[in-house]
């Protein structure tokens, strides 16, 4: 026999049982009872009673079908099985009653009579099941009951009548419960018999007569059961007040049992006490809250006095209380302690203060105008505070007083404000100090504030373009930017963003270029740090003191002049010597080659015999450049074409050029305008050209030379497809004698920096082993004066 899965066949026997024989006397007759699902109609649990033949000779299956193949007449089974419903026809409320043949112990056809309901009370399912009940149809006599009238029964039968007037009448809802047990005879429902029309109104239960609790609410508080089975076992009646969450009310009920104790019937008397309980509840807790209140506020005002007078006895100030004293003419003449704290006590030295007079205790109050301020406090009640100097610790002392009118009173503060006194004082002197030591510094002393952007302070006249305190100070970040050169902007940009990331002890340096008096570049050493930080601990003001080392940086400039013009001194004797006999040699051969040559071998060797002469001539002239290098001049920096100036330098080496079958792709047009010595500029990028051309393979090389328009520079490239440097050549190409040609001095590309470093130029070195270098070099723009 399949059991169900979700509910206890015990439970579902019991309660079954219950329903059907409670009260009704059939407990000890022999009936059959079963229990079949109705979501897939399958049979759930069966129980006999006087019938256990059935157990031993149909031994029950898995289905219903073979269960009432066993015990059913086979022409009442199909009866049995449109009865209790098939899945294309469900069980309906109206088939009851119905009477078929069961087969009896014995082996013969005996009528029963079959009921049907439907209960889907049982607690923690959401199953709804068929409970069935067959009882034998046989008539059963039972004596007839002697000594009952007619009358007695008329009379019977109105008391009845009048019953059920008195009920149906009642305000309160009125009730029969049959308890519901399960097999070990524990209540676990009820079934309403009885109702009265005011019962509806009071549960909310729609035609609950024939029907059980926990077909309404499965969830039913166990304790509404237990409440009415004990009142139904025990037979004593009980009144009690509960919420019923099925209802969501509270209900004021009376329960008493009905019948003997074998009927398991108890009767109910109840109403609705909802509103009464809810306006109980609430002025329980308006009379809580209120109580609360009371002792809250009860305690807030303890506290507060308590606090009071705490803060009165512990504050570091004196606090003083006085009332007024009038005279014959209503006038103020002084005032009297009300209430003084232990500050005050301890600044006169005087335990008992209260009821004195004012006057008396200060002698000098009238002298320092102290009284005359109480006396217009206490008249116009406008507060007051002041300093004054006063002798009460047997030493001249400073004391600030407040005084203030309240309810007739007037109420004071007194604080010894001494030591402020004295280092307000000493603030001063040394803000004075400090400020005497920032106008007198050498040093320019500039604060920055990164929130506006803005400069914040400069300590004196800047000497640069004549600007002024004011002018500089509420300067932007912005406008100071085109007062510093444009090759040195970048590393004010680093050296600002290193001051906002570092400590508050880190020191930043850095040194730049500035605008000067003349319109020309001084260089400046700058050191900053971190001034004030934010709550957030950022950076928004830094402090940075520059200092003028244009005056230095000539002294350094010199003393190196000097040491490269010793050196070159030796080199200039050195080619003196070694160069002017071959050169010699070489110009006169040249002059007998021409001479000997005739005809067409001359025109052939002509155009070479030019080339030999025109390098000879220009070997001759710097060796005369190098002879004269002690008389080293500063360059003279005028305006002029930085294209044309290398137009000059290609032209310069145009023999080369040609010998080495070279092409020159050239990549600019018009005007570029710089500060510059043309002739020593040519020679610096001469020389750049000459290294390109010796890097290259005859006949296979390609000089590319461009010129690029920055924002204020001119960016020139030289770029060859040579042999390329390594990273170890890199770092030492501008060194003085370092070369890596056979024969060479290596002083041709260390002049061209000493050159371009005059003209304020910088150049970098870009270069791929076997694959090309590319020279840039970056010339400030030429700006009118």
């Amino acid at each position: 026999m399949k059991k169900s899965t979700t509910m206890p066949e015990e439970y579902l026997l019991g309660a079954a049982q219950s329903l059907f024989n409670g009260g009704n006397g059939q407990e000890n007759r022999e009936f059959l009872l079963f229990i079949t699902s109705l979501d897939d109609l399958s049979l759930k649990a069966v129980n006999f009673k006087s019938l256990q033949y059935f157990k031993n000779q149909f031994p029950l299956g898995d289905g219903k079908d073979d269960f009432f193949d066993n015990i059913i007449h086979p022409e009442d089974h199909p009866l049995m099985l449109h009865l209790l419903g098939t899945p294309g026809n469900p069980f309906r409320e109206e088939e009851k009653g119905v009477i078929l043949r069961v087969r009896s112990p014995f082996g013969y056809w005996k009528n029963f009579q079959f009921k049907s309901r439907i209960y889907a009370g049982f607690e923690n399912s959401e199953e709804q099941f068929l409970l069935t009940l067959a009882v034998p149809v046989d008539p059963v006599r039972y004596p007839a009951r002697k000594g009952v009238n007619i009358e007695t029964e008329k009379s019977l039968q109105e008391s009845l009548n009048k019953y059920k007037i008195l009920v149906n009448s009642l305000d309160q809802g009125y009730g029969v419960l049959e308890m519901i047990y399960d097999l070990d005879k524990n209540p676990v429902d009820y079934l309403f018999v009885e109702v009265n029309p005011a019962f509806e109104g009071h549960t909310g239960l729609c035609e609950p007569l024939g029907k059980t609790m926990k077909e309404f609410y499965q969830r039913h508080e166990s304790h509404w059961f237990e409440t009415f089975g004990k009142v139904a076992v025990t037979g004593e009646p009980v009144r009690f007040e509960d919420y019923a969450e099925a209802h969501e009310k509270w209900f004021d009920v009376y329960t008493f049992p009905i019948g003997n104790k074998r009927s398991r019937k108890v009767a109910c008397l109840f109403s609705d006490i909802t509103a009464r309980k809810n306006a109980e509840e609430k002025l329980q807790k308006l009379n809580e809250n209120l109580e609360q209140k009371v002792r809250s506020r009860t305690l807030e005002l303890e506290e507060q006095n308590e606090l009071l007078q705490m803060v009165f006895d512990t504050v570091k100030q004196g606090i003083f209380l006085m009332k007024p004293l009038f005279g014959e003419n209503y006038d103020l003449v002084d005032f009297t302690y009300v209430r003084v704290n232990k500050v005050v006590s301890r600044y006169y030295n005087q335990k008992h203060m209260s009821g004195r007079s004012f006057l008396k205790l200060n002698p000098q109050a009238g002298e320092k105008g102290v009284f005359e301020t109480f006396k217009q406090t206490m008249l116009t009640g406008e507060s007051s505070e002041f300093e004054v100097q006063l002798d009460l610790t047997r030493k001249d002392s400073f004391f600030r007083i407040t005084s203030r009118r309240q309810k007739g009173l007037l109420i004071c503060s007194l604080e010894n404000i001494t030591r402020e006194k004295k280092k307000t004082q000493e603030l001063k002197e040394n803000i004075r100090f400090k400020q005497q030591l920032i106008q007198t510094s050498p040093d320019y002393i500039v604060i920055l504030n990164l929130y506006d952007e803005k400069i914040r302070y400069l300590n004196r006249d800047m000497e640069l373009d004549h600007l002024t305190v004011s002018q500089v100070q509420g300067m932007s970040l912005r406008d100071i930017l085109p007062l510093i050169h444009p090759q040195d902007r970048h590393r004010i940009l680093e050296f600002h963003n290193e001051i906002t990331k570092a400590s508050n002890k880190d020191v930043q340096e850095v040194e730049f270029r500035l605008k000067g008096k003349d319109r020309s570049w001084e260089f400046f050493s700058a050191r900053g740090k971190v001034f004030m930080r934010n709550k957030k601990g950022n950076v928004y003001e830094y402090i940075v003191m520059l200092r003028n080392v244009q005056a230095e940086k000539l002294t350094q400039q010199a003393l190196i002049t000097a040491e490269k013009l010793s050196i070159k001194g030796e080199i200039a004797r050195t080619l003196a010597h070694e160069l002017r006999n071959p050169l010699a040699s070489i110009g006169m051969s040249v002059d007998i080659m021409e001479k000997l040559t005739q005809g067409q071998q001359k025109k052939d060797l002509n155009n070479y015999l030019k080339i030999i002469q025109r390098s000879t001539t220009t070997l001759n002239n710097l060796v005369t450049d190098l002879l004269s290098v002690s008389n080293y001049s500063k360059p003279e920096l005028k305006k002029c074409c930085l294209a044309k100036t290398i137009n000059k330098a290609l032209a310069h080496a145009k023999d080369r050029i040609f010998l080495t079958g070279l092409t020159v792709v050239i990549r600019y047009r018009g005007s570029y305008f710089i500060n510059a010595d043309e002739e020593k500029l040519k020679i610096a990028l001469l020389n750049i050209i000459v290294n390109a051309t010796e890097a290259m393979m005859p006949d296979e090389g390609i000089l590319q030379i461009s010129i690029n328009k920055k924002k204020n520079n001119f960016v020139l490239h030289i770029t060859d497809n040579g042999c390329g440097m390594e990273k170890e050549q890199l770092e030492r190409l501008f060194e003085s004698f370092y070369t890596q040609k056979p024969g060479g001095m290596g002083i041709g590309l260390s002049s061209v920096k000493n050159i371009l470093d005059e003209h304020g130029a910088t150049i970098e070195v870009q270069s791929v082993p076997k694959e090309g270098t590319t020279f840039v070099i970056t010339f400030p723009r030429y700006e009118e004066v």
